[in-house]
């Protein structure tokens, strides 16, 4: 028997791949146990509430069969969409583990993935503490289980190096190629992430070879954004640049 693939790869249509690993269910339960431990602060905090119904004139009963439902919607439902969608694509416990749910394709998910991926997560518990969701994620390739499948994204493991940090663009943009540079960049989320990542990984290959690389897609992104350079690598540095605002 094989053992799971942790990486996954994407191909973007100018055939530019790039690698992200997958998030295997020991660090996903860990980040889990760190979320439940979130809820149980939640489960705290509403008891206190209960507390204070008799100022609503609730009885003992009521209040607290009331803030029963309330909990569990609450921390079933309502908990992991708040966060992942503010935290883009991260709870607490994701975070605290370097953990992050993006699209299939590398992409940030967004709202819709995310709610997705969440309201099915009543399947993924079935039968119990998330048997079906274990199980699926052992059997498929890219460990995802099936509020993954719906909601079409995958949780990965960020890379050290750029979490918490930034890397300097090098060599920086000049005040020349600044004012040739059109006054807005676009690039989709996907663009920017390969960019990125070719900018980061560049040093670990010969000046012949990175050229090469940038010319996947170089060529394509300098005629959409109308912008020159003597290189490739510079045309992709300097459309990252622009574009995520950092070329000053």
């Amino acid at each position: 028997m094989e053992l799971i693939d942790t990486r996954g790869r994407v191909e973007t249509p100018e055939r530019v791949a790039f690698r992200y690993q997958l998030a295997g269910p020991g660090r996903r339960a860990a980040a889990w146990g760190v979320d439940l431990i979130g809820r149980g602060l939640i489960l705290i905090l509403l008891a206190v509430l209960v507390a204070l119904t008799g100022v609503f004139g609730l009885s003992a009963a009521e209040a607290a069969s009331g803030v029963f439902l309330i909990a569990v919607f609450t921390t079933v439902w309502i908990y992991p969409i708040f966060f992942e969608i503010v935290l883009a694509g991260r709870t607490p416990g994701k975070l605290l583990f370097g953990l992050r749910v993006v699209r299939e394709d590398g992409s940030p998910a967004r709202p819709p993935d995310l709610v997705l991926r969440n309201l099915a997560r009543a399947v993924d518990l079935l039968p119990f503490l998330f048997g079906v969701g274990l199980l699926s994620i052992l059997l498929d390739k890219k460990m995802r289980r099936i509020g993954d499948l719906v909601g079409g994204t995958v949780v990965i493991v960020e890379e050290r190096s750029r979490m918490g940090s930034d890397f300097v663009l090098e060599p920086p943009v000049t005040e020349e190629e600044r004012q040739t540079l059109p006054a807005r960049v676009a690039l989709s989320p996907r663009e920017i992430t390969i960019i990125e990542d070719f900018l980061r990984r560049r040093k670990k290959f010969a000046p012949a070879r990175i050229e090469e690389l940038a010319a996947l897609c170089g060529p394509q992104i300098g005629q959409r954004t109308g912008i020159e350079a003597d290189s490739w690598e510079r045309v992709l540095l300097l459309a990252y640049a622009r574009a995520t605002g950092r070329d000053r």
